[in-house]
């Protein structure tokens, strides 16, 4: 009997329900139930739901007892402004307002990790050391919010600390693993250039910040961030090397494997997935040792069970659930999917990459749907083709890190590994279908019945494959003429992105596909919305990309955009001086050899059935841009950026509009911006608000509104129907 995995697992159930419910008076209710109906199945000798209740039990107490006495100090400094000194735990990263660090902050003899906001005195602190000022104590997410605030407390930051004044930073001395990991990082920086030294220092240190999105994005698309999450493989890896330079001796192996599967964990941040894996490595190694069978689910419990208890938020972390599903999968599943294909006669190392990919996938499937509605289709391609690779550059980085003048001989192969490992993921994710987004839900779902039919054939050992296999192939191809015709069907498809505070609309009309503008809250993922938007219907290429002007909520995704797609034409106004944005979609377009036209008089793309008529920006405003005219047959859409009113004005007495059918409000539906005059001339029928839900600008303005009403046009708003598409 598993009395450690059973009682485990009912303390982990009490944590979610006490993280994700919140109900203090049910909880307790139940802990009590639970703790009665433990004592009686004993009595009624149901011992397995005895322990798995006094788990459960024991869970809720220890959730109460964590919050309000192991917290209390953190709880009674909220709310309060006074003078903080905190330790530096993490590199200062700079925010649109100033900086930020994770610090920990001690109160009434207690450590607490906290973030630290501050100004550009905070940049030139360093982990070990100490700042001090004034400062407003907040606390982070308690509910389940599903943001920022509760991945905070799931990683154990339970404070956040607002600068009144400028900062004292005094030089201090950081911990053993924070200067192993500076060395670390150092070593490689020294070794490594590019994307080569940003893979090396995810792989070796677990600091995954020097990766650019378009990487993270590549990664994720081909289904291989997890190999750069620090987790069971990298540890495994490690103890792999120790077993071959003693020669297997498991006694020599132990002793030194113990504390550097620690060690590691610690040096590269503590993740769940890392401390997961350190904890079931110890019990693999030990087991011998002490003449134990080595269990897989009771070192998974225990695991878990002190990851949750040290911290009860742990378990809302998505590396933790992730990290913990995975193993699941591969306990339950990866042995009999092995069997089966090495019944197939699949070669067995083929068949275990396989299985170990399946299973997992298996388990983690609900998860990936749940946070990043996306499923990578080529998962199983790239980790065949990548997974040796990467055992490869984890060795040779670390050898190359530790082997002193040697280093650069060990460097130069490693670095091609992660150059090769980086250019396959980047040419996989470009693939129309290379994952199922939610943007073609029919994708979703037959992904999903993919993965259930495979696992299910291989775990049960099924037979009727080529009926299994055409009725597959029958689904994919109907999920992928569903989400083609979604977006091409008809005369043309217009479409209004929900992107937040920002624009990024698309035009597909016979083949042709245009892009206006691609920017938003979140600018780079405003781009990849877009990308995904296409590359679900299968479409790569992108005729024509507009951007009215250079603010980030209008073209901050358009290095995105580009990246993950071909773009024939981009039409841009004149670029300002030392523009950051500007520059960097120059250079963006140079790289992928697009041809970019500078828009300085009205320029016309003719397309089959239609045409867009680009207007320069008619006067000097800093809101000034292109606006554009969209027609297809005899509809007209009309497109003015963020023109102010005095520019619409300008506008409309220099060119001749036509009555449009459909209008993008300017600047977000902005007081200063739709004009009655612009109202008076095109005569919309329906109008466009791209706006985010709760934006600070109070966008779209009441007097807005009031105008389209007046007007009698139909409005529709990305705040309240998300994207929105017109179809004819």
């Amino acid at each position: 009997m598993r009395k450690l995995c059973l009682f485990a697992g009912g303390f982990a159930l009490a944590a979610a329900a006490y993280v994700y419910g919140r109900h203090d008076a049910l909880l307790l209710a139940l802990a009590g139930a639970a703790l009665l109906l433990s004592l009686a199945a004993r009595h009624w000798r149901l011992r397995r739901a005895s322990i798995a209740l006094l788990g459960a039990a024991v869970g809720v107490a220890w959730c109460f007892f964590y919050q309000q006495t192991v917290l209390g100090p953190a709880n009674r400094a909220v709310g309060q402004t006074a003078v903080c000194e905190a330790r530096v735990s993490g590199q200062p990263e700079p925010t649109q307002y100033g900086w930020k660090a994770e610090v920990q902050l001690t109160l009434e003899g207690r450590r607490f990790g906290a973030v630290l906001y501050g100004d550009d005195a905070l940049s030139e602190a360093a982990p070990g050391d100490t700042v001090t000022g004034r400062c407003t104590v907040e606390r982070t997410g308690v509910d389940f919010q599903g943001g920022e605030r509760l991945s905070h407390r799931a990683s154990g930051t339970f404070l956040i600390l607002s600068a009144q004044e400028t900062l004292t930073v005094t030089p201090g001395q950081p911990t053993w693993y924070a200067r192993l990991r500076l060395w670390l990082q150092g070593r490689i920086e020294a070794l490594f250039s590019g994307e080569a030294a940003s893979f090396l220092r995810a792989l070796v240190t677990g600091d995954q910040s020097g990766f650019s999105y378009q990487t993270q994005n590549d990664l994720a698309v081909a289904g291989l961030s997890h190999a750069v999450a620090v987790s069971g493989m990298h540890v495994s890896i490690l103890i792999a090397c120790l077993s071959f330079l003693f020669r297997g001796n498991p006694r020599l192996t132990a002793w030194v494997g113990v504390p550097l599967a620690a060690a590691f964990a610690v040096m590269t941040g503590a993740s769940p997935s890392a401390c997961r894996a350190a904890v079931m490595q110890v019990f693999l190694l030990l087991a011998p040792l002490c003449r134990r069978e080595y269990d897989m689910p009771t070192a998974l419990a225990a695991a878990g069970l002190g990851l949750t208890v040290q911290n009860p938020w742990a378990i809302a972390s998505v590396s933790f659930q992730l990290s913990f599903a995975a193993v699941a999968g591969l306990y339950c599943l990866s042995g009999p999917i092995r069997q089966w294909l090495v019944k197939r006669r699949l070669p067995d190392s083929l068949a275990a990459a396989l299985s170990t990919t399946l299973a997992a996938t298996a388990f983690t499937l609900p998860l990936s749907l749940l946070y990043f509605r996306t499923v990578s289709l080529v998962a199983p391609l790239t980790n065949l083709l990548c997974l040796w690779a990467v055992t490869g550059c984890f060795v040779l980085g670390i050898a190359a890190c530790l082997a002193g003048p040697l280093g650069p001989v060990l460097a130069a192969p490693a670095g091609w590994l992660a150059e090769g490992i980086l250019w396959l993921c980047r040419t996989l994710s470009r693939f129309p279908y290379a994952a199922a987004y939610v943007q073609n839900p029919a994708l979703l779902v037959w992904a999903v019945a993919a993965v259930a039919a495979a696992v299910g054939l291989a775990a049960l050992g099924g037979r009727r494959i080529r009926l299994w296999a055409s009725l597959l192939a029958v689904g994919f191809l109907a999920a992928a003429l569903w989400g083609r015709a979604s977006l091409t069907a008809g005369e043309m498809t217009f479409a209004a992105l929900d992107v937040g505070q920002g624009q990024c609309l698309l035009l597909e009309s016979g083949g042709f596909t245009a892009v206006v503008d691609c920017g938003g809250s979140y600018p780079e993922e405003a781009g990849e919305a877009m990308a995904r938007t296409l590359l679900s219907a299968g479409l790569t290429t992108v005729d024509a990309l507009v951007l009215t002007h250079y603010d980030l909520d209008h073209a901050g995704g358009a290095v995105q955009l580009l990246h993950r797609l071909t773009v024939d034409r981009l039409y841009l106004p004149a670029a300002p001086e030392d523009d950051p944005t500007a520059r960097a979609v120059a250079e963006a377009a140079q790289a992928r050899a697009v041809q970019v036209l500078r828009v300085t008089e009205e320029t016309r793309v003719a397309f089959d059935g239609g045409s867009l008529r680009l207007l320069p920006p008619p006067g000097e405003e800093d809101n000034d841009g292109l606006s554009i005219l969209a027609s297809v047959g005899e509809y007209d859409m009309l497109i003015t950026g963020d023109l102010p009113r005095d520019s619409e004005l300008a506008l409309l007495s220099r060119y001749a509009l036509p009555q449009a059918e459909l209008l993008v409000a300017g600047h977000h539906g902005a007081a200063t911006s739709t004009s009655q005059a612009l109202l008076n001339r095109v005569r919309p029928e329906s109008v466009v608000i791209s706006v985010g839900a709760d934006n600070p600008y109070g966008h779209p303005s009441p007097e807005t509104l009031e105008r389209l009403t007046a007007a009698g046009a139909a409005v529709y708003r990305t705040d309240q129907l998300g994207t929105i598409f017109f179809r004819r």
